[in-house]
């Protein structure tokens, strides 16, 4: 089993790696969003897995509104980044970088985001959309505080 010095100095490695690669992508047109999530329902208790099954859906939900048979047919998707975080007190919660589509108001795409998140099966009323991003919101997300933090390649998307 690896020492505690080593698994932080791993962490630290990854964080680094994840914060090089996000300060490469072009920010434009780009939101920040912050997503919370019920930590268990009708008795099922939310891990990494469910949570990341519940963003699938809501994706796939958001890409399917936003590009209709583009999606289904060609599989034509919203830029995504999604960071999977646990917070101290142990509540799972999202932290994303979403590409805004170019054909409707940010205004409108927000309160589809929040309208849509509510509806998943562990989507909480809390959401937080930024506007416009910068490097400083990628060093947000990629704090890494607990051993569960990361990017979630299952979800991750950019092209």
């Amino acid at each position: 089993m690896p020492s505690t010095s080593s698994r932080i100095l791993e962490k630290e490695h990854i964080r680094i790696a994840a914060r090089d690669l996000l300060s490469t992508l072009n920010l434009n047109n780009c939101l920040g969003v912050s997503l919370t999530m019920k930590q268990s329902r009708e008795g099922i208790i939310l891990d990494e897995m469910r949570a990341s099954q519940n963003l699938r859906h809501f994706l796939n939900k958001i890409n399917n509104i936003v590009y209709g048979k583009r999606f289904k047919r060609f599989g034509k998707k919203l830029n995504v980044i999604p960071v999977l975080e646990k917070s101290l007190c142990g509540r799972f919660h999202y932290h994303l970088i979403l590409q805004s589509p170019s054909h409707i108001f940010t205004k409108t795409f927000s309160s589809l985001l929040t309208c849509e998140w509510e509806k998943t099966y562990f989507g909480y009323r809390q959401t937080h959309i930024h506007n416009e991003i910068d490097v400083g919101w990628t060093y947000y997300i990629t704090k890494f505080k607990s051993a569960s933090d990361g990017i979630d390649w299952e979800n991750y998307h950019w092209n």
